[in-house]
């Protein structure tokens, strides 16, 4: 069962994404994740691999109809502002839009394996500051995104996802058309857009590399 709060969002899938910071972070975001006593916890982004490294590595999974009345006006809407239509049109996301809208939450992440190759063989800077973190540092490795059924639908049936860095040095993703329907869809990841996160950290590291990855959710506390 899903659970909407404005610090964490609990998934089809049973884990616990982040939801406090989402307006900063994309997948391929780094830095510190923050545990304050009395408040959320989150990403406190640095920086973001190079876009470009994520290309053809980014998978989509759509749960389907979401229950927005799960949740409260203030704990569904947060720091969302806007939703994504056919042709990446970015609306406004309210509560009440997404409940008479039907809209619905698409999953964009990268796989573990495909996020250490990243990590080890592409971007070595990013590697080296989470390093230097320590035991704090994390990467977010999946987003959740608001969009309308449409538009899902076509994302969900789509053959591939490139990634790319907008003109705002922003994620830009884009869906490719198979066999139900032709052309490209293309979402930009800006301030507003996305509705939850999920993060990786470092299990163990093999020298200057990274041995395993582990995935880290929001906690129950």
């Amino acid at each position: 069962m899903i659970q909407i709060k404005d610090n964490f969002f609990k998934a089809p899938d049973g884990n616990r994404y982040f939801r406090r910071n989402s307006p900063r972070v994309e997948v391929g975001s780094y830095g510190e994740k923050k545990t304050p006593l009395t408040q959320a916890n989150y990403l406190a982004v640095e920086g973001h691999v190079k876009f470009s490294y994520l290309d053809s590595k980014l998978k989509k999974e759509n749960p389907g109809k979401i229950d927005w009345s799960r949740g409260s006006k203030a704990d569904v809407e947060a720091d969302v502002k806007t939703y994504f239509d056919l042709g990446g049109v970015k609306l406004n996301f309210t509560h009440q839009k997404a409940k008479e809208a039907e809209l619905e939450l698409m999953l964009i992440y990268i796989n573990e394996g495909a996020l250490k190759k990243v990590l080890n063989k592409d971007a070595h800077k990013v590697r080296q500051e989470m390093k230097k973190e320590g035991k704090d540092a994390r990467i977010c490795s999946s987003v959740w995104v608001v969009m309308s059924g449409r538009l899902a639908k076509r994302f969900s049936t789509s053959v591939d996802l490139n990634a790319s860095a907008t003109t705002a040095k922003g994620l830009k993703i884009t869906a490719k058309g198979g066999a139900q329907w032709e052309g490209t869809e293309t979402i930009e990841l800006t301030s507003g857009t996305v509705f939850a996160y999920g993060l990786h950290k470092v299990k163990k590291w093999k020298g200057d590399e990274i041995d395993d990855l582990e995935d880290d959710w929001q906690s129950l506390g």
